[in-house]
């Protein structure tokens, strides 16, 4: 194996936020797709601990990035506590297939264990995504199981 993954740090603000448009861009396809200004400061509060959550980034032994996780924290009161949510899961295609998904996900759930989560859950992209049926056994592969439809909703300003 010549990748590794670690915690991200602050000197991987530039990388994480460019895999993760990458991400959306592929999710959406649209390949000049580009993230909002805020998006450094959520990587921010995350690496400084402000937010509850972590980043996880997979590199060559060159140090360059190959895949990276993010997960959040979410307190619910029907689940009687804290839950972790993977928010962002990217690799390389270049590495798909090799098991960086796999580790990346490993590493978030030992974030889990390290702070009492008993549950982590993934919100799949939508049906009509090109690699939606790869991504569902891909998740499928590593434990997850399916828990029902997701929707969401923009919050209009006053």
């Amino acid at each position: 194996m010549d990748w590794m993954v670690r915690p991200a740090c602050k000197t991987d603000e530039h990388n994480v936020i460019e895999a993760i448009r990458f991400l959306c861009a592929e999710l959406r396809a649209k390949p000049d797709l580009k993230l909002p200004l805020t998006a450094s400061d959520v990587f921010q509060r995350i690496v400084y601990n402000t937010s509850i959550g972590a980043v996880f980034i997979a590199e060559t032994t060159e140090g360059n990035l190959i895949g990276c996780i993010t997960v959040s924290v979410q307190e619910v009161i029907f689940r009687g506590g804290p839950y972790a949510l993977i928010q962002e899961l990217w690799v390389h295609p270049e590495y798909r297939s090799l098991s960086v998904g796999a580790t990346l996900v490993c590493s978030v759930e030992e974030f889990c264990r390290k702070h009492s989560l008993k549950r982590l859950e993934v919100c799949l992209p939508n049906e009509s995504f090109v690699a939606f049926n790869k991504t569902h056994k891909f998740y499928g592969s590593v434990g997850f199981t399916d828990n029902g439809p997701y929707m969401a909703k923009m919050v209009s300003e006053y």
